[in-house]
């Protein structure tokens, strides 16, 4: 996936969070400011640091 779309799926799944992606470094800054060089890493962070918004997001995603 583009990461543009990447991003602006972040950014409407996780909508309490700020995320961003510059020079290769992504960003959320919620409560706490995480980033990873790889959106994988992102992820992982996002889900130690919000599990809520995690299970939101997926509830989101499993909607038809």
């Amino acid at each position: 996936m583009d990461e543009s779309v990447t991003l602006l799926l972040l950014r409407h799944l996780f909508p309490h969070w700020s995320i961003t992606l510059d020079g290769g470094v992504w960003r959320a800054s919620g409560r706490v400011l995480i980033s990873s060089s790889h959106l994988e890493g992102l992820l992982d962070l996002l889900h130690v640091a919000d599990p809520a918004g995690v299970g939101r997001a997926a509830d989101l995603l499993e909607e038809r």
